[in-house]
């Protein structure tokens, strides 16, 4: 049953990133990014203008955030059965995890603070905006160390049979890259490095979106296989600390 769970949340948390998208992209009109160099009476006139469709957009990303969670807690049993319940990177990923969630749901309670009155002073709004994009982009620790985790953790799997495959590492480590610009984007208004930049937003969530959907199958091929060997008559691998189903 235990397994049959691990394919539920790794399946329930990348059905986040639809249901992310539509709200944020397609509903709320986010993507491309508004530029960090709009004026403050541009940026109240976008939320004047758009009100309805960036409350209902954010509204719904906001529903989608949670399954985070399920996300959260698939890596979190991935590693233990790799490294061991005693393992304190299994905790490292829960925390590390549990922060992302936060991470995502914090600004978007921003943008819909400054949408719930956006007649209010301009220079507000725009102050409200910068507080949700800046940390929205900006706010990348959390998600490296995630990545980084599962690197080291596949790494250190010398197992004759290992339950992710070593490339998988390259993929996490990558990705940690990737998504590592977006904490500069405190630094500058415009260029690669703002946070409607190639860099720091195309970069940033192509390659957190592709450990996503990576680690999501994986983890899927992996539980299918643990749940075959821990069928009646097979005899259960000791080597990685599997606990029974």
């Amino acid at each position: 049953m235990s397994e049959r769970h691990q394919r539920l949340c790794a399946l329930a948390g990348f059905g986040f990133a639809p249901v992310f998208l539509i709200g944020f992209v397609f509903v709320a009109g986010f993507v491309p990014p508004p530029s960090p160099q709009m004026s403050a009476e541009a940026v109240q006139q976008m939320f004047l203008e758009d009100r309805d469709r960036i409350r209902v957009g954010i509204l719904i990303a906001t529903v989608a955030a949670p399954l985070l969670a399920f996300y959260v807690a698939a890596l979190t049993h991935q590693i233990r059965q790799i490294a061991g319940s005693e393992s304190p990177l299994g905790a490292v990923q829960l925390v590390a995890g549990s922060c992302l969630l936060l991470e995502f749901l914090f600004p978007q309670l921003v943008w819909q603070t400054a949408a719930y009155r956006p007649e209010r002073d301009a220079a507000t709004v725009q102050m409200l905006n910068d507080l949700a994009w800046l940390p929205f982009v900006g706010i990348v620790g959390t998600a490296i160390v995630q990545m980084v985790v599962m690197a080291i953790v596949v790494l250190q799997d010398h197992s004759e049979a290992p339950l992710l495959p070593r490339w998988s590492a390259y993929v996490s480590l990558w990705s940690s890259f990737g998504v590592a610009s977006g904490s500069l984007a405190v630094l500058t208004h415009s260029g690669p490095l703002a946070w409607n930049g190639l860099l720091t937003w195309y970069v940033l969530s192509v390659s957190f979106f592709t450990w996503m959907a990576s680690m999501t199958v994986l983890m899927v091929r992996a539980s299918r296989r643990v749940e075959a060997k821990l069928a009646p008559g097979v005899v259960e691998p000791r080597a990685r600390g599997l606990a029974p189903a």
